[in-house]
């Protein structure tokens, strides 16, 4: 019996993946890489006119469809809206490229208590996306 090959074994066809944080350099990275392993791939962005300007750059596989969402991880309703409406554009959310960021750019030495502190609400962002993709996985028995 043969292994599966490296194209079976990263195969998402079928798959939907939310990218957030998808318009800078490693966003579109991991939304062109999801693409070419099939996925539909929803990019979201605080500027929803340039996350459609980079889904549309994205490689379509297998009938892929891709969206894209304006989500502001810093701001929790914004988030909230952000993933209600890539599950309304897409149907469902099954990847979750947690990759927003709102970088200060300043190290130890440098950065406010200020500063860190409004990192600790970019960090917030990251565990409210994670539960609300995990409540959706519930919900629809996944």
């Amino acid at each position: 019996m043969a292994s599966p090959t490296v194209q079976e074994l990263s195969d998402l066809s079928g798959k939907i993946a939310l990218v957030t944080g998808g318009t800078g350099h490693l966003g579109t990275a991991f939304g062109h890489a999801l693409a070419e392993a099939g996925a539909s791939v929803v990019i979201s962005s605080r500027d929803e006119a340039r996350g459609r300007e980079a889904a549309d750059r994205l490689p379509t596989m297998s009938g892929a469809t891709h969206h894209a969402v304006a989500l502001d991880q810093m701001d929790s309703d914004a988030l909230r809206r952000g993933f209600e409406a890539a599950v309304e554009a897409a149907g469902q959310i099954d990847v979750l490229v947690n990759n927003g960021w709102e970088a200060e750019g300043k190290d130890l030495t440098e950065i406010s208590f200020e500063e860190f502190a409004r990192q600790q609400v970019n960090n917030a962002g990251y565990f409210e996306l994670a539960r609300l993709l995990h409540d959706h996985a519930v919900q629809r028995g996944a």
